[in-house]
């Protein structure tokens, strides 16, 4: 037998020895896949569903009606039971609606954990709130959120439009009502918001963190009728920016 073919004989067991061992190895596992993290907002009345078409009280008794009532929410950021961060969604804003039929959002991702606090921000730092609108993007770029007679001023951190009853006969739909308007605006109207929410978060999973809007805190001591409007960052402001951060809880 030549040297080649010995050669060739020689090299058969390390080739089967090399083909056993690929076989037998060990796929590698798939790295866990991240949650998709939601946020919601209910609103409500109480104990009730609110309805934009439906009568309320604001905190002198007055009977109003809303037509508009919207707010930002940014710099959402997740907390585990030991004060940890477990998730940053800095640069997600939200605007939520209360005319809207749902206000589910999609904030991002996280991986698998435990959440037990959610913070957030009721209004826009200072950077964002004085950006062009032009160039922003949705929900930066809605009509009539932003004060673009008065750029200085930024966007409106809430904004809450409709009729309050005029003549006390507790009907809103009459020649006597009156129209009220809050702007509230201005980098010093910015909310902090705490909420304790406590959420599994398995791998892969879609988790919603759900928070209620309750229309009655909001209005608490506010005249509608008296001071039917208010703009910028008064003191009127300054209460509804307080009420709204007081009125933003746990599901």
């Amino acid at each position: 037998m030549n040297l080649s073919k010995l050669a060739i004989l020689a090299a058969l067991p390390l080739a089967f020895t090399a083909c056993k061992k690929d076989e037998d190895a060990p796929a590698p596992s798939p790295a866990p896949a991240n949650a998709t993290m939601k946020m919601s907002f209910n609103f409500v009345s109480g104990t009730t569903p609110f309805d934009m078409a439906a009568n309320y009280t604001d905190g002198l008794g007055h009977a109003i009606r809303f037509s508009t009532l919207k707010f930002y929410v940014s710099d959402v950021h997740l907390e585990d039971d030991d004060s940890n961060t477990v998730a940053e969604f800095h640069d997600t804003y939200l605007l939520v609606d209360g005319s809207s039929a749902s206000n589910n959002f999609t904030l991002g991702t996280m991986a698998a954990g435990h959440v037990h606090m959610v913070n957030f921000a009721l209004g826009l730092d200072s950077a964002t709130n004085h950006a062009d609108p032009l160039s922003a993007e949705y929900p930066l770029n809605v009509p009539g959120m932003h004060w673009s007679w008065n750029p200085m001023a930024g966007y409106k951190f809430l904004n809450m439009e409709g009729i309050v009853d005029g003549n006390g006969d507790g009907d809103v739909d009459d020649s006597e009502d009156v129209p009220f308007t809050y702007h509230c605006a201005t980098d010093a109207l910015l909310r902090e918001k705490h909420v304790h929410i406590h959420a599994d978060v398995a791998s892969g999973s879609t988790v919603t963190l759900a928070v209620k809007v309750d229309v009655q805190v909001l209005l608490n001591g506010l005249d509608l009728l008296t001071n039917n409007v208010a703009m910028g960052g008064g003191a009127n402001n300054q209460a509804a920016m307080n009420n709204l951060a007081a009125s933003v809880d746990a599901q």
